[in-house]
């Protein structure tokens, strides 16, 4: 999506090093003293749902910026418009414009 700031970044682009995906496939070294393989992957599958929704939340958030750009965009050219207009009947009406 681009917007009048210049195209908007991907969870990549700002730095995001995982996604919800990489998580699940990551693979830990066992080990005699490790830690308890389900609690781990218990821990894990919430980190995976929270990535999950903070991604979701994040491209919402997105489009929602996005939109209010494009609606902003709008009434500074509906303005603009109205504007012009006024001029134009002042000079219509007096020959000049006021100010």
């Amino acid at each position: 999506m681009a917007n009048g700031f210049g195209k908007m970044k991907t969870l990549e682009e700002m730095g995001i090093k995982l996604n919800a995906q990489e998580i699940h496939n990551k693979d830990f070294s066992r080990s005699l003293r490790g830690y308890n393989e389900e609690e781990v992957d218990a821990y894990l599958d919430e980190i995976i749902k929270d990535y999950e929704l903070f991604a979701r939340l994040f491209k919402e958030m997105q489009k929602h910026i996005y939109d209010m750009q494009n609606a902003a965009n709008v009434e500074i050219s509906n303005t603009d418009d109205l504007l012009q207009r006024v001029r134009e009947l002042e000079m219509f009406c007096w020959g000049k414009t006021k100010g």
